[in-house]
């Protein structure tokens, strides 16, 4: 019952295109935090060493790649709404960036030391972009940018200071008003940390977890809140005694809320190395030693925590168990309150050591919260282990090389959840080999009549062609579907192939037929784009075949519909494809209205046995009920042909009568002999 839960929240979260895309942005920002905590570290050890000059150029970088990091994750995720929404990068790039901008300056002119400073980049960074795309998509619909003949630079440019001026009005104005409300109203409601301390540090290092679960990192997005805790304004901080009261501070939160990294991953990371998994092994050597300097990066986004329902719960259970447990103690006087100013960085037991002036208790303490949060973390890791995966959330979706994947060796998939994102990644760098190795292109395979023996119709299939001139079959397509792709690629080949075969559509009045995969067929601006591509080409309509599968029925029944009345009333012809090698065409038959079903070679092939052959007929009679034209694919052998006569099917394709082959090639003024 709880796999079963799990695996449908998996599920859902895997169908949310944006989370997809926002988890994806995160991963490809992983190296960012990393490089700033490891100069961090090299500047301190620098220091310790009398290197100044070099202590001073690490913490430059350390400083400088942190501060790129939300301008990075706006643009990242900037481009993979642009990708998602069709709609022009340089437009969601510059109108988020201006407003973003405008946003952080107002909150500085107002309160230059407000705790919400550093909020603000990280959340406008996600959701300002959003807001941005869809605002495009939707002008970009209503036709509303400039076309003119005008040489091709004007257009793109009064097109970008036009719109982007006016989505700077429309989503700026607001944001700049709320943002004005927020730091003049809210700012003193944050936490009051007078009031309780042991409260509000659990609060504090709560809220710090809960965004380091939604990818972004808790301490630097709250890393003036802590500040609070600090009671040296008004105790010396030697003054400090075992008084509940001034026990908690900042540097003890960093000393036993953080062993580790959020979440106290370290022990986490010590569980990965217990299991038999020899990936999460892998993964775990990898990250303990990240862990020892509390730089947690690589478990929150390789494992992954982030977005993980079953981890979350250990993920905030025990830091606060942990802070718990070591206020307890340290109150009883048990162990020296901390008192000496540390590194965050500084090493697991070390820093227990460091803070309280030598204490080997305060060792002994960090020692057993991390053998406290082993016991936690491990019913939830095997849980988590046992449970598959497949419809995980992280997959690269847009194919910009940020990252180069070439080395990344297929027998090393990390098993659990990993493998789903390995595979991911795999299918990423196929495309990028493909496309740097040759270019795809578009075979057509023709449908011939059998009673005018000449071609009615051809089928555009995506083939790719290397510089060899090597063909490779369209194994790739499930590549792109695995990275969110797919849509990029159905846009391209509707172009490529109107573009192809306008000019024989028009001699010789046949039909093209397109595929179609379910993503793209209830994309919103997908009938703009088809009608608008036809009337480029100044085809014919009703010369216009886009094949779906039973697929894109199931995916959304009522915008499957709605995009099918539209798309007939335009003239456009809609054909079910690959039917009778589902479970559930002959439901959907009933459903919806058809102009052609294309038979499967699947129940081609089983005519030669009486009940393939009666099955055959059956659902050629289904098809002709609902009034819809009959193509049979797969055709390859005489016996095949005759059947199809006998059965009164007039149209067919397959290797019997031509494979599929560059335009050029197919001969339209030759009939076929039967």
């Amino acid at each position: 019952m709880f796999n079963r839960m799990i695996n449908n929240t998996f599920e859902e979260l895997s169908k949310n295109i944006y989370l997809r895309g926002l988890c994806n942005t995160f991963i490809m920002l992983l190296p960012i935090p990393v490089i700033s905590a490891l100069c961090e570290v090299l500047s301190s050890f620098f220091a310790g060493g009398e290197f100044h000059r070099f202590s001073l150029f690490m913490e430059l970088v350390s400083e400088s790649t942190r501060s790129l990091y939300p301008v990075l994750l706006l643009t990242y995720f900037s481009l993979f709404l642009s990708k998602k929404e069709g709609v022009s990068r340089i437009l969601v790039i510059t109108s988020s960036l201006v407003i973003v901008l405008i946003i952080c300056k107002t909150c500085k002119v107002i309160d230059s030391t407000a705790l919400l400073n550093m909020n603000i980049p990280f959340f406008m960074a996600v959701l300002i972009p959003v807001f941005v795309s869809k605002l495009i998509f939707y002008i970009q619909s209503k036709k509303w940018f400039m076309r003119s003949e005008l040489p091709s630079v004007i257009d793109p440019s009064i097109n970008l200071v036009g719109i982007t001026l006016l989505v700077i009005v429309i989503i700026g104005l607001p944001a700049f008003y709320l943002s004005c409300f927020v730091m003049t109203e809210t700012v003193n409601w944050f936490i009051h940390y007078d009031i309780n301390p042991i409260f509000n540090a659990l609060i504090l290092e709560t809220s710090r977890n809960l965004l380091w679960f939604i990818g972004m990192n808790g301490h630097a997005v709250l890393s003036g809140s802590s500040a609070g805790l600090d009671c040296s304004h008004s105790v010396a901080i030697t003054d400090i005694q075992c008084d509940s009261v001034h026990i908690m501070n900042s540097l003890f939160l960093t000393a036993y809320a953080s062993i580790g990294g959020a979440g106290n991953s370290l022990s986490l990371v010590i569980c990965m190395l217990l299991t038999k998994n020899k990936g999460y092994r892998r993964l775990g050597a990898v990250s303990l030693i990240f862990s020892f300097f509390n730089i947690n990066e690589l478990v929150i986004y390789g494992l992954p925590v982030m977005f993980n329902p079953i981890l979350i719960i250990p993920f905030i259970m025990v830091p606060i168990l942990s802070l718990s447990l070591a206020y307890l103690v340290t109150t009883l006087g048990l162990v020296t309150p901390v008192t000496i100013p540390i590194s965050w960085m500084t090493p697991t037991l070390y820093s227990g050591y460091l803070s309280t002036d030598g204490d080997m208790n305060a060792v002994v303490l960090q020692a057993v919260i991390v053998i406290l949060g082993i016991f936690i973390y491990y019913p939830f890791f095997r849980r988590m282990d046992s449970i598959k995966m497949a419809n995980i959330v992280y997959s690269k979706s847009i194919s910009d090389n940020y990252f180069d994947y070439d080395k990344l060796d297929e027998s090393k998939s990390i098993g659990g959840m990993l493998p789903a994102m390995n595979q991911n990644i795999l299918a990423q760098n196929r495309i990028n080999k493909l496309q740097r190795s040759g270019d795809f292109v578009l075979f057509y395979q023709p449908q011939y009549n059998f009673i005018t023996k000449n071609i009615v119709s051809i089928e555009a299939l995506i083939r790719h062609r290397d510089r060899q001139g090597k063909i490779t079959p369209p194994t790739f397509i499930d590549d792109f579907n695995k990275v969110g792709l797919a849509s990029v690629l159905d846009f391209w080949v509707l172009h490529r192939a109107l573009t192809e075969t306008a000019t024989i559509i028009k001699e010789f009045g046949i039909t093209v037929s397109i595929n179609v995969s379910p993503v793209t067929f209830i994309r919103k601006d997908f009938f703009y784009a088809v009608k608008e591509e036809v009337e480029k080409v100044e085809v014919p309509f009703s010369s216009i075949i886009l094949e779906i599968t039973e697929d894109v029925l199931i995916k959304d029944e009522f915008n499957t519909a709605k995009t099918i009345k539209k798309f007939r009333a335009l003239g456009v012809k809609i054909a079910l494809d690959d039917f009778g090698s589902g479970y559930s065409s002959l439901g959907y038959l009933s459903k919806y209205t058809f102009d052609i079903v294309k038979i499967d070679r699947t129940l081609t092939m089983n005519i030669y046995n009486k009940i393939g052959a009666e099955l055959f007929s059956l659902t050629c009679q289904i098809v002709r009920t609902l009034g819809a034209k009959i193509v049979v694919e797969g055709v390859e052998k005489q016996c095949e042909v005759e059947l199809m006569k006998k059965e009164q099917i007039n149209t067919a394709q397959g290797f019997f009568f031509s494979r599929p082959k560059p335009i050029e090639k197919i001969d339209f003024t030759e009939n076929v002999q039967l």
